[in-house]
């Protein structure tokens, strides 16, 4: 897939470079608050690491992400596959966006998510893309509604989630 650009993002495989500011980011409260609760240990986030970078380029994968004025690694974007108990959904995608703590509220979650509906329905050509949120997270709900993705069921649960869709007929063009 090689790299995807927006004004202020760069996405690209993991590199081996990536590993500190990824499990710093594994580590924060803040961030893991709203996708899965607790800090990861180390050894958890290495492992983790592991699996960005066997990803490697795929297409339909989490992607590193670089803010560009900085230069530095902030987290991680992208589509990836979306599994039923059958297996891949064939046509769909989750759409997903994780950004260290620093740089929240920069509208950068939306960038990324606008680049990743052109790629997912315009060059992949997708039908559908979800994505799921912790109800308690505001700014990303917020996010998805810019992006114009649908509210479609509410689970509740020991922790509760708002799953949306995004639908392409015709593959229309999204705006970048």
């Amino acid at each position: 897939m090689g790299v995807l650009e927006s004004e202020r993002l760069l996405f690209r495989a993991h590199q081996a470079a990536d590993l500190e500011p990824y499990c710093a980011m594994q580590a924060d409260p803040e961030v893991r608050r709203y996708v899965g609760g607790q800090p990861r240990t180390r050894e958890a986030s290495e492992r983790k690491f592991r699996e960005a970078l066997e990803a490697g380029d795929s297409p339909l994968s989490l992607r590193a992400t670089v803010f560009k004025p900085e230069g530095c690694y902030i987290g991680y974007c992208g589509l990836y596959p979306r599994f039923t108990p059958q297996g891949p959904a064939p046509g769909e995608a989750v759409l997903a966006f994780y950004l260290a703590h620093a740089y929240w509220g920069r509208g950068l979650a939306t960038e990324a998510g606008r680049l990743f509906l052109h790629v997912g329905f315009d060059e992949m050509h997708l039908n559908r893309i979800v994505a799921s949120v912790d109800v308690r997270h505001a700014a990303s709900i917020r996010v998805l509604e810019k992006l114009g993705f649908v509210l479609v069921e509410t689970e509740r649960g020991g922790r509760s989630f708002h799953h949306f869709e995004l639908l392409c007929p015709h593959r229309r063009t999204i705006p970048l």
